[in-house]
Order: C-alpha cells, then sequence, then structure tokens
C-alpha cells in the first residue's frame, strides 16, 4: 500500500529509524492480563459501624468521585420512567416541542458544567492531600476539565519519580548525582564520562612532591599548547636544571584541572543538545504522521483504500508506540521492527 505522501514515507524509512540485531529485541509493551470478573458487593452487616467523615483519605474522595458520575446516571434513568402525561392541547403540544428541543442543549451545558465543577473540585482535595504539589513558581491553578487534570496528574507522576531517584542518588554525595544527570538525563555515553571524569579526579589528587608526577603535568601543559616532543623534553630539562619543576608543574596543574573539568561540561552539553535534536526529529515525524492520517480520514481513504477511525488508530498504533528495545537501549515501534526484520537475508526476497 502505497503511503501517499513521499515526507512521511521519507521520515519512515530513514536509517536511524531501525538498527540492531532482530534476535536481541525486548518487548517493552506487553499484553495485559484479561481483567477479573467483578463480584457483586456486599451489604454491610448490622453491627458494622460506618467510618466517621473526618477519616476519609485520598482513596475516599476518588471513590467519592466516581459514584457520583454513576448516581447521576441512576437519576437519569428513574426520570425516564416516569409515567407520560396526557396528550396537551394543540398549542400547548407546539411549545412543549420547542422545549423539548431546547431541553438536551440546557442538558449538555449542566452536564459540562457538572463535570468542571467535578474534576475542580477532586483536584483542590488532592492538593489538600498533598497528592498534587505546586512549585514555587506557579500561581494558582484552575483545573476544570478532564485533559487539565490528566495532565497534571502525569505531571506529578514524573515529579515523584524524580523526587524518588533524587532522593536514593544523593545519599552517595554530589558526584553520584551529577553523573546519574549526565549519563540518564543528558544521554552522555557512559564510557566517555567515566574516563574523562577520572582523568578530573587523578589530576586533581595528584601528589606534585613526586618529581614523575611534575614531569607528567608540564608534558601534558606543554602539549596542549602545541610544543613538539623535542622542545617539551629540552623545556623540561631545562628546569630540571634551574630547579623551577615544582614551581612551574602547580601553577599548570591548576589550569590542567580546570581543563579537564570543562571537557566534562562540554561533553554533557554536546550530549544534550544531540539528545534534544533526537527528540525534535521524532516529535516532527509523530506530527507528521498524525496529519497525513487526519487528512486521509476526511477524505475516508488511504490511496484508494477505504480508511476509518478504527484502522487509522490501528495504523497510528503500528507507525508511532514504541513496543520494543534493542541491546544499546534504542526503541522501536512494530513498523521499525518489521524494516529490522527485512534486512535478514531470508527476507531480501520480500523487500523485493
Amino acid at each position: 500500500m502505497g503511503l501517499g505522501s513521499a515526507e512521511l514515507l521519507n521520515d519512515l524509512v530513514a536509517p536511524e529509524t531501525a538498527s540492531g540485531n532482530p534476535d536481541e529485541l525486548k518487548e517493552i509493551i506487553k499484553e495485559a492480563e484479561p481483567p477479573k470478573p467483578s463480584e457483586a458487593p456486599t451489604a454491610p452487616k448490622g453491627k458494622e459501624i460506618a467510618a466517621p467523615a473526618g477519616e476519609a483519605d485520598a482513596q475516599d474522595t476518588l471513590k467519592n468521585f466516581l459514584l457520583d458520575a454513576t448516581d447521576d446516571e441512576e437519576e437519569a434513568d428513574n426520570q425516564e420512567d416516569v409515567i407520560a402525561p396526557k396528550k396537551p392541547a394543540t398549542a400547548k403540544a407546539a411549545k412543549a416541542s420547542e422545549l423539548k428541543e431546547e431541553a438536551p442543549a440546557e442538558e449538555a451545558t449542566e452536564s459540562v458544567e457538572e463535570e468542571s465543577t467535578q474534576f475542580g473540585a477532586l483536584a483542590k482535595d488532592l492538593f489538600k492531600l498533598g497528592v498534587f504539589s505546586k512549585d514555587e513558581d506557579e500561581e494558582e491553578l484552575n483545573i476544570s476539565t478532564p485533559e487539565e487534570f490528566l495532565e497534571r496528574f502525569q505531571n506529578e507522576k514524573k515529579k515523584g519519580a524524580i523526587e524518588m531517584v533524587n532522593s536514593f542518588i544523593g545519599q552517595f554525595g554530589e558526584d553520584y548525582q551529577q553523573a546519574f544527570d549526565a549519563i540518564f538525563v543528558k544521554g552522555v555515553n557512559p564510557k566517555e564520562y567515566f574516563g574523562t571524569y577520572n582523568n578530573v579526579v587523578s589530576f586533581a589528587e595528584m601528589d606534585l612532591s613526586q618529581e614523575n608526577n611534575q614531569v607528567t603535568v608540564i608534558k601534558q601543559a606543554l602539549a596542549d599548547q602545541g610544543f613538539e616532543p623535542d622542545d617539551i623534553n629540552t623545556e623540561v630539562e631545562r628546569l630540571k636544571n634551574y630547579g623551577d619543576l615544582e614551581s612551574v608543574a602547580t601553577k599548570h596543574h591548576k589550569v590542567l584541572v580546570k581543563k579537564e573539568a570543562q571537557k566534562l561540561a562540554q561533553m554533557e552539553q554536546k550530549a544534550e543538545q544531540e539528545l534534544q535534536q533526537k527528540q525534535a526529529i521524532k516529535n516532527q515525524y509523530i506530527n507528521n504522521v498524525q496529519q497525513v492520517l487526519q487528512d486521509k480520514l476526511k477524505s475516508k481513504e488511504f490511496d484508494g483504500i477505504p480508511i476509518n477511525p478504527k484502522l487509522a488508530g490501528e495504523l497510528q498504533d503500528f507507525l508511532l508506540v514504541d513496543k520494543y528495545k534493542t541491546a544499546s537501549g534504542e526503541t522501536l515501534t512494530d513498523f521499525d521492527r518489521t524494516i529490522l526484520e527485512l534486512k535478514r537475508p531470508e527476507n531480501h526476497a520480500t523487500k523485493v
């Protein structure tokens, strides 16, 4: 099936889309177990005493919120069961029909307002209970829609995870925290990071009372300045003869430690920029796929093949949802895995 968009096709078959060995893929998303059948609620026994209202916790708040919607539906059903009155006169019937036409719009407005009130009240309760929290720079939050509530809930989950990680890593000291941020947040290669970090520590803790260390520092400093090896050896011998080896090495030592630390910072900055670029490319790819699918849904056909919302959703899941991970940590969609499988020699005929 043609994809109907050259731009989308270019994105899909880009080299970075899939790499690695198909045999080493690990599933990220596993099939969920079928839900267990719900048990019928048991009526409370006569001697059971209901807990006082003051002891309600966050679970009670969520439970009441969900039960409110169920009660509203039951009340609506009961109202429909009421016997309709006898047929009124013609004039009254016309007026009644007009009222009935206006009723759905009014009910829809009331439903939206009630839903807004429910989500706002639930959000306030969660703030009071400490489930939701505001940052120092955040102003008063107004949560009134399901989308706003879900977005806030996801943000709180991320904040909680970050706090847990920082609390755990922080107990080992600042160096561990910096290493974690550089590797897992900014995407620095662990081998490169620890190699540079060890150089920083090695230079910082070097014992300059030892002549060998003095020579090492001076040679490194002169090499960084572009001196040739012969000129470096000549300068080292001159400093030895004049007795200036230790004093000059001490001056260069401070500079070398700063330079190595700058390399570490530059490495983090470069990795962070590359990570942001990859994310920007991925976001653009997602937008392109979604835009193409939306356009095809409007025309109800995809290059001559009928398409409906269900099929579009399945196609979007196939193209965009990461479900596998390579040994190197790269995440892949079903489409990426299909492309990877086609690289096998036994599947070359399928590609053609």
